[in-house]
């Protein structure tokens, strides 16, 4: 003890009585020799890597012309001075790492060595892991959900990415600057779960929301024309810049912390808030809407849906508004500036990319549950938006068009990728039946196991058809929401696990169609459409219209009817008319369209002049005349019956557009199986998406919804002269037949 085997009481506190050693030899070690890296694992080629470890003195003597080596496997050995070590003194010793090495497991053999008569040699040794890099054009497929604690499934249902790290938002608030975002010991967890994510080739990105935090801080919310602050659900005025200011800091934070660890490659910004946005009027607010505009803030500003044109006096007969009208103009710089989320994403964006990582990515979803104006989540790099696919899922093609559309607008480049929800709406989709009007063999089985069950899991067909609609569009990822519903856990929660087969219905995806696919889906272009579907601004502020990302609505069924109709409609706002223009495009759809502005009825009437076709309902301001009217249906809540409905409109629509108005390029006989086209150079990608189902018996009885997929057949006719098929899931070629100018 102290020095030397036994005690002579030198540099031993207290008395020893009894020293047993039964079995086994008791080694002294001179010194200690650990890992003061908090990393084990490694990408290949990764740059200014370097592993420390930590030597302290264990003897009374000082320790002097030491040495501290490191070896890993037969590589050559690395050797290092150690300055003059006293009693119990400790030092950190850095070594490069070659991280060029295979990937593979490995062992880095650390000695510490004296020289002289009494030389010391103590060696310890310390895994290490060097991974491989990913493959170029990696197509993510994000879990929101599922956490650092569940790298094994998420790993074996195909998942590469997930949500993980999260950050104190208040330590950074009191700090009120870059600070560490956690405590210490949570923080070293969450390094070393991260390195253990590496190993398995698993990405997490945070979840990152300071803004939200500051929610219930009554200094900070929105507050009405008296000052007083808005009553319903609180909501911080983003126009604050100590809001800004904290932001930033949140995200440098987290980019301080784990910014060095590859498996933290994302961030979520700020999920599901400017939806609450409301009209405020801070003495902020009204100056800068001064500044941007010149015009106080109009007095029928009250909500963020604008006011009905109905209740104006004098409004335009022909529902035509000018360009500066002042409501029309709050209401464009409200949703792109005014309520101050973009400027915050903005700042936390900005916060997490001190990082300097060029892999690392950050995105905003639900970005277009918002008016249909651009400018949505700031300058993220990707936007998002999550869909729930009951009752039809090809719905989901609605908010992923309006999503480049607003992608397209943005102050930098952003990408687009798209999330489909695993719950569904217990209320929505089976609704509980009242006493005494079921039987139980009525009910599916899980409805019995879990009669309380208020959010439950998409089934599998949905889930297949949902995932086709949106990869078929040049998307750059896919995500899903809803782990407890996806898996079975502990949790007792809102979400719950009521279909088995979904899981693995999700996994065959993945390994049948996204990992050999997914290269290939992610490079291969869209095409430019000659087909716009306009979603008027005006009108959302002046007659309560727009789907919000929700897809419902009479718009967002007209949307269902163009594609049953096998058309590829482009999503069109007020900018991409007005400064984009109509050039190319033959047929310009307009549903809901009751108010316009004065550009926007120039473009579209020098458009109908030279011959492009207007679709539109009752709803069409008076001063444009439709070639075509399409028939409103409003639903029932009845699957079938809606479904069939919208259908009827469809096919009629088709036939009148065919009857020598336009041809599509890519057309299916069958309305049920519904074509998109990609393409790159001469190469065209064709998807066809099977959309006949039935109801089943896990919420086809409720008669809401139909889950069920059924087999199609249909007849594809390409406008091209020559060319030859491939199926690129099934690995085989496809016959055509070459009829006149066309392939069949």
């Amino acid at each position: 003890i102290g020095d030397r085997y036994g005690s002579n009481y030198h540099g031993f506190p207290g008395r020893l009585d009894q020293v047993r050693l039964s079995k086994g030899v008791l080694e002294f070690r001179p010194v200690r020799i650990e890992r003061a890296s908090d990393r084990s694992v490694f990408k290949r080629m990764e740059e200014k890597v370097s592993l420390r470890y930590r030597v302290t003195n264990l003897q009374r003597a000082v320790l002097k012309k030491s040495t501290l080596s490191m070896k890993i496997n037969t590589q050559k050995q690395e050797l290092i001075q150690v300055p003059e070590l006293g009693p119990g003194e400790s030092r950190e010793i850095e070594f490069s790492l070659d991280t060029r090495m295979r990937p593979d497991s490995y062992q880095a053999s650390v000695t510490f060595a004296t020289a002289g008569k009494n030389a010391l040699h103590v060696q310890e040794n310390f895994p290490l892991t060097i991974v491989p890099r990913k493959l170029p054009n990696e197509f993510p497929v994000l879990m929101w959900g599922g956490g650092l604690k569940e790298l094994d499934r998420l790993k074996e249902i195909g998942f590469t990415h997930a949500l993980g790290p999260r950050a104190n938002y208040g330590k950074v608030w009191q700090a009120g600057e870059p600070t560490d975002p956690n405590t210490e010991e949570r923080q070293r967890d969450t390094r070393q779960q991260l390195d253990q994510a590496l190993a398995m080739g698993l990405t997490f990105a945070s979840q990152s929301a300071p803004g939200t935090y500051l929610r219930n801080d009554k200094k900070y919310q929105r507050v009405d024309r008296e000052g007083k602050v808005l009553k319903g659900r609180e909501d911080i005025c983003g126009l604050f810049p100590e809001i800004q200011k904290f932001c930033y800091n949140a995200g440098a934070s987290m980019a301080q912390a784990y910014g060095d660890l590859p498996a933290f490659g994302g961030a979520l910004l700020h999920t599901e808030v400017r939806g609450h946005s409301r009209p405020c009027f801070h003495k902020h607010d009204i100056e800068a809407f001064k500044k941007a505009s010149g015009l106080d803030i109009p007095k029928e500003v009250i909500t963020q849906r604008g006011i009905s044109y109905k209740k104006l006096n004098n409004f335009p007969k022909d529902r035509v508004i000018p360009d500066n009208d002042p409501v029309y103009t709050y209401y464009r710089w409200f949703w792109k500036r005014g309520d101050g989320w973009n400027k915050l994403n903005t700042e936390l964006n900005r916060g997490l990319k001190t990082s300097q990582r060029s892999d690392f990515w950050t995105w905003y979803d639900p970005a277009v549950r918002v008016a249909t104006t651009y400018g949505s989540g700031g300058d993220v790099d990707v936007i998002s938006q999550w869909t729930y696919s009951y009752p039809d899922p090809i719905r989901i093609a609605l908010a992923t068009d309006e999503l480049f559309t607003m992608a397209s607008g943005a102050a930098q480049k952003q990408d687009v990728m798209k999330m489909t929800q695993i719950i569904w709406y217990r209320s929505q989709t089976a609704p509980i039946a009242k006493p005494g009007k079921k039987s139980p063999e009525w009910q599916a089985a899980w409805e019995r196991e879990q009669p309380d069950a208020p959010f439950i899991t998409i089934p599998p067909m949905q889930l297949r058809e949902a995932f086709w609609t949106k990869i078929a569009r040049p998307i750059k990822g896919i995500m899903y929401h809803g782990w407890a519903s996806l898996v079975p856990t502990d949790s007792d929660g809102a979400y719950r696990y009521t279909h088995p087969e979904t899981q693995y219905e999700l996994t065959r995806l993945i390994s049948e169609v996204v990992k050999p696919l997914g290269p290939t889906l992610k490079t291969v272009p869209g095409v430019k459409g000659d087909i716009a579907f306009y979603e008027s601004f005006a009108s959302q502020m002046y007659a309560g219209r727009g789907t919000y990302g929700w897809n419902g609505g009479w718009i967002g069924d007209a949307y269902h009817v163009l594609m049953w109709a096998g058309l590829q409609p482009d999503v069109f706002y007020d900018e991409t008319i007005v400064d984009k223009g109509l050039k190319g495009y033959k047929v310009l759809v307009m549903m809901d369209c009751d108010v316009v502005t004065q550009s926007v009825l120039n473009k579209v009437k020098e458009f109908q002049a030279q011959g492009g076709i207007i679709i539109g309902d009752v709803n069409l301001a008076p001063a444009l005349k439709p070639d075509i009217m399409l028939e409103t249906y409003k639903r029932t809540g009845l699957g079938a019956k809606d479904k069939a409905a919208l259908m009827t409109r469809a096919i009629k629509l088709r036939k009148t557009l065919q009857d020598g108005l336009y041809q599509s390029y890519l057309s299916s006989s069958n309305p049920e199986v519904l074509p998109y086209r990609r393409k790159y150079e001469n190469t065209d990608y064709f998807f066809l998406i099977n959309d006949h189902r039935e109801p089943g018996r896990y919420v086809g009885q409720h008669g809401r919804v139909m889950e069920n997929g059924l087999p199609s057949e249909t007849l594809i006719e390409v406008q091209r002269k020559t060319g030859f098929g491939y199926d690129l899931v099934k690995h085989r070629p496809v016959r055509f037949r070459q009829e006149k100018d066309q392939l069949v």
